[in-house]
């Protein structure tokens, strides 16, 4: 939550709520909502610092964590090809390779 101090609150009722971490529900409660609107609305420091984190990880993060970004917010990010097409301006190469992946499994364009 340090890189992220915008989300300690959704996160503090996260866990309160399910008395523990459960990222796919977390991120699909947080990103998954607010990466749409960002991208449509230009808050492009704030994408830049999300999606570098999103690329670091995407690189660095074990198979578990890979899978929460594939599964839960570059799947999510697909689903509407106008918001993707934004989205590809902030991603990273690893980042675009599995958003790509992704897309192909889904059998949508990308």
């Amino acid at each position: 939550m340090k890189l992220f101090p915008e989300y300690q609150s959704a996160y503090n009722d996260h866990i309160d709520f399910n008395e523990e971490f459960l990222p796919h529900v977390f991120f699909g409660e947080t990103l998954n909502e607010d990466l749409p609107i960002m991208l449509t609305t230009g808050d492009e420091e704030k994408l830049q610092r999300i999606f570098d984190y999103i690329e670091f990880v995407t690189k660095n993060g074990d198979i578990e964590v890979q899978e929460i970004i594939t599964t839960t917010i570059l799947a999510r990010l697909g689903d509407e090809p106008k918001i993707l097409k934004i989205a590809f301006k902030y991603m990273g190469t690893e980042t675009i390779k599995a958003s790509k992946e992704i897309e192909t499994f889904w059998g949508r364009e990308n």
